[in-house]
């Protein structure tokens, strides 16, 4: 049976979000976060569960065909179920999901695991999807990239867990797990730390086309969460401050051109990274675009500001290509 893939409409205008979601208190923050941008009901919604092949599988002796027929029913130790069933009633709490949608089951076999990756798709009636993925990969950074760049989702939204090594357990996101989604991925990604709601965006910005294309995308996605969007362009010397000015003058017009409106502009001059981690605190999110380059098929980014501003940073960042 095929899987759906969220976030595909007749008129190109879904918007499609996958969440990692492991059951930690971080991942929790981020499905929060992908409903407040998903309010519209043009927004599709991923659950994502990765484990890596046949650790842990436990079916208490039952036959595999009638656990995949009834995957989320039993309750058995299958790894990411329960998981994954926490997300689902998390997101019925949220008002997101309603009992009554249509569900359906999709199975795939996958060469070395006896479970193999399986979905379950509600469809609202006005055709609106929430999918829980489980997928077996070789580890779970492959299975997170493989599943993005197959599913062209919009945003791709992780938690980053304590230093201490936050939840523990087969499949679940560590910092190194985050880190290398936020390298690699050529979408945009999220990584939600303590994110404090209704702060802003600080978009930061620089005298590039895609920068300023970065800053009009992220606009968009502030505006679905009613957040209010500011810009911030460092210059690292006094001579590179009129083109700090011009980007933020660029990326304003761009964000107008779109229909929304900039709430605040700040021009500064100093280290861009410390800056920028230091003027970030004071919002929800600071936003960073990050120009690529390719190592195999790939991206790769581990030099660049946004990837410093990411390492550092207390407070969620959003990397937009």
């Amino acid at each position: 049976m095929a899987i759906r893939k969220p976030g595909l409409s007749t008129d190109g205008e879904r918007f499609s979000i996958v969440v990692c979601f492991d059951g930690s208190e971080e991942s929790h923050r981020a499905l929060r976060y992908a409903v407040r941008i998903g309010s519209g009901t043009d927004a599709d919604l991923t659950l994502l569960y990765v484990r890596p092949f046949d650790q842990g599988l436990r079916t208490s002796g039952l036959d595999l065909s009638v656990v995949r027929e009834n995957i989320l029913s039993w309750g058995l130790d299958l790894p990411g179920m329960r998981v994954l069933k926490e997300g689902r009633d998390a997101l019925v709490e949220l008002g997101w999901l309603e009992t009554d949608w249509e569900k359906e089951h999709a199975h795939a076999q996958v060469r070395g695991d006896p479970l193999g990756d399986n979905a379950i798709v509600y469809s609202s009636p006005s055709g609106r999807s929430i999918v829980l993925r489980l997928l077996v990969a070789k580890s779970v950074a492959d299975g997170v990239l493989d599943e993005c760049e197959l599913g062209q989702y919009n945003l791709c939204i992780v938690g980053w867990p304590p230093a201490t090594g936050g939840a523990s357990g087969v499949g679940y996101i560590t910092q190194e797990v985050a880190n290398r989604i936020a390298r690699e991925h050529s979408g945009t990604v999220l990584v939600s730390r303590f994110l404090e709601e209704s702060h802003g965006h600080l978009v930061c910005v620089s005298n590039h086309e895609g920068s300023i294309l970065s800053a009009r995308m992220d606009a968009e996605v502030a505006a679905r969460c009613a957040g209010p969007i500011y810009l911030l362009s460092v210059a690292p010397s006094q001579t590179k401050l009129y083109s700090a000015k011009r980007a933020i003058a660029r990326a304003r017009a761009a964000i107008r051109d779109a229909g929304l409106e900039v709430s605040g502009a700040t021009t500064l001059v100093g280290d861009p990274v410390t800056t920028i981690i230091e003027e970030g605190k004071k919002y929800s999110v600071i936003v960073m675009s990050r120009f690529r380059r390719r190592t195999g098929w790939r991206q790769f980014f581990s030099n660049s500001i946004a990837f410093k501003v990411l390492a550092k940073a207390k407070n969620s960042v959003m990397i937009v290509r």
